[in-house]
């Protein structure tokens, strides 16, 4: 594969990153390395994971060792989990394998953080009560962003008691921590960090949750994540990926999933943009190769646009 940086040469406000499934990173490693390098030649800005321990009857995959992997293949853009499960694990390992990633992976990390619940036997898997994990939450996120912030003893009680002299970091670029939840509460957690991560909502309900969000904490972000069914037959694509992903028919997603070309995709995501959002993470079901080729059309002219509108 080429080892050539190819960095986006736009220096636009809206990040548009292509999301990849667990069965995405699975793939045979020689086929992976080809989809990086047409990534990395691309004007894609990131590259996202997702994040399941045990999922609708036990899938899943770790969304922190898949983007060590990928980091490990050579994938020259930010890496971005969306989201990681947070309540389930200790947040002292999830900010030290961050902060190791963020020291090897220059191009830099971000990672999207919430409190899951989609699946109650997930929680139940690792000896949580589903009833806990808004509380769990809480103490997870504020131990995280701690740790992330700087070097410094901590001391800390609750479900996840921390105390100690901290983690010690090397010389790379800052963790971005987002907080995915469509509720008012997620907005506030949010606020507390870098910023917001919505999914699954009306371009009227996302702008009502970001003008939240930057009323709370002007410097925060938001940034929203959604399917992408690819080509002509985006929509059975779409969804054959939800029906295997969600365990459910598709029909009350379909609103939330753009299907076509680039073309489709500016027609869709374009409110989220006038709305407020600065970050966009598209999941394709589909031909891959294509969809790298729609979302990097999509990203060059999102870049174009706010380069010549402004933010």
């Amino acid at each position: 594969m080429s080892t050539e940086s190819t960095t986006p040469a736009s220096s636009s406000n809206v990040r548009v990153g292509i999301g990849f499934s667990p069965e995405m990173v699975r793939l045979e490693r020689t086929r992976l390395l080809e989809l990086i390098d047409q990534i990395n030649a691309s004007d894609i800005d990131h590259v996202g994971v997702a994040d399941h321990v045990s999922f609708r009857g036990g899938r899943g995959n770790d969304g922190v060792s898949a983007m060590h992997y990928l980091a490990g293949l050579g994938v020259q853009r930010e890496l971005h989990a969306g989201v990681l499960i947070l309540p389930l694990r200790h947040p002292t390992l999830i900010a030290r394998q961050l902060l190791d990633l963020a020291d090897v992976h220059k191009p830099g990390v971000v990672a999207g953080v919430g409190l899951g619940g989609d699946d109650v036997e997930e929680f139940t898997m690792v000896g949580m009560e589903t009833k806990e994990r808004g509380r769990r939450m809480d103490d997870a996120l504020a131990v995280l962003l701690e740790l992330l912030e700087e070097h410094r003893p901590i001391d800390r009680d609750g479900f996840y008691p921390t105390t100690g002299p901290g983690l010690k970091r090397g010389d790379g670029r800052p963790v971005s921590v987002l907080v995915g939840g469509r509720v008012d509460k997620a907005h506030e957690r949010a606020a507390r960090a870098n910023g917001w991560l919505a999914a699954f909502s009306s371009p009227s309900r996302f702008a009502a949750g970001a003008a939240r969000v930057r009323e709370l904490n002007p410097t925060a972000r938001s940034g929203y994540q959604a399917w992408y069914g690819v080509g002509a037959s985006g929509r059975a694509h779409a969804d054959d990926q939800l029906r295997a992903f969600y365990g459910m028919e598709p029909e009350p997603f379909a609103r939330y999933v753009p299907v076509g070309g680039s073309d489709d995709l500016r027609e869709h995501f374009e409110p989220y943009v006038d709305a407020g959002a600065t970050l966009l993470n598209i999941s394709p079901a589909g031909d891959i190769e294509q969809a790298i080729e729609e979302i990097s059309t999509f990203a060059a002219a999102m870049h174009a646009r706010v380069h010549s509108t402004g933010p």
